[in-house]
């Protein structure tokens, strides 16, 4: 959303400016503080979120968020796991989510592209 006001969650974390880099073929997951700062810099969040859901002895679930996010004709697809800032991030923005197929992920979490 171009020119809205941050957040709750963005403005309390860039108060800390804790900026850090991240990188897909060193760490399979990005931290949530890495989502935000790339927002902070201004990049744009599409409406759409997919979920990949990691299933663990059929009663525990990990959920891994993937954002895509655009600017200046760049895009990147940031893999997050759920947490609290994540989730709240996606209540406030009322971002979609949509659950994305085992087979349409790469063992890299690359995907499709999400509609």
């Amino acid at each position: 959303m171009p020119g809205a006001a941050p957040f709750f969650v963005e403005m309390e974390l860039r108060s800390f400016d804790t900026r850090r880099h991240w990188s897909s073929s060193s760490q399979t997951y990005a931290p949530a503080d890495v989502l935000l700062g790339y927002l902070a810099d201004g990049w744009q969040l599409s409406l759409v979120v997919g979920l990949e859901e990691h299933w663990h002895a059929g009663a525990r679930r990990v959920d891994v968020f993937h954002f895509e996010l655009t600017k200046d004709g760049q895009e990147q697809v940031l893999p997050v796991q759920s947490n609290p800032i994540v989730r709240r991030l996606m209540a406030d923005r009322e971002l979609r989510v949509v659950l994305l197929k085992r087979e349409s992920i790469s063992a890299t979490g690359e995907h499709a592209p999400i509609t």
